[in-house]
């Protein structure tokens, strides 16, 4: 009986150390020879609320401060990759999900609400324009375009933050 005990203590004493969440008697590794695979699960979840809220704000700032630009066309569209770039930039985690959603959702939604609000200035009805289309085709150029900018910088953060030796 005693030694059913001991066995139970020794597992609880060698699974987690509840100060660091490391694993010190699992499969005998430390923290840093984990696989990546391990990384990714143990750091939480692929998908974070709170990421897809900045990444919002960083792609529809980048919308907002592209359209500032006059007389160019195509600037407010051009500032969702510019956003996306500087989200790249400046957060340490890879947020490819939340940065392609955010930007397919700001440019297919910014697309259409342009383009319904230039019709009814004119004074023409919407109902000949495909919104559904519209929307899609310009959701996919702006998640293709959030995505391949956030990649640029994160490259551009991990150039910068590298060491020289």
């Amino acid at each position: 009986m005693s030694e059913r005990t001991e066995e139970r203590t020794r597992e609880a004493d060698t699974t987690t150390d509840a100060d660091t969440g490391v694993d010190i008697g699992g499969l005998g590794g430390t923290a840093t020879e984990r696989q990546p695979a391990e990384e990714a699960e143990s750091s939480g979840s692929y998908f974070s609320a709170r990421a897809l809220l900045f990444a919002f704000a960083a792609t529809g700032g980048g919308m907002v401060a592209g359209s500032l630009v006059p007389v160019i066309p195509f600037t407010a569209l051009l500032g969702i990759p510019a956003g996306a770039f500087v989200y790249g930039l400046l957060t340490s985690e890879r947020r490819y999900v939340e940065t392609g959603l955010a930007g397919g959702l700001v440019a297919g939604v910014g697309t259409v609400l342009s383009v319904f609000s230039q019709l009814a200035l004119r004074g023409v009805a919407g109902g000949n324009v495909g919104a559904g289309r519209l929307f899609l085709v310009a959701a996919a150029l702006g998640l293709v375009a959030s995505l391949v900018a956030h990649y640029f910088g994160r490259d551009l953060r991990s150039g910068l933050t590298a060491d020289l030796s």
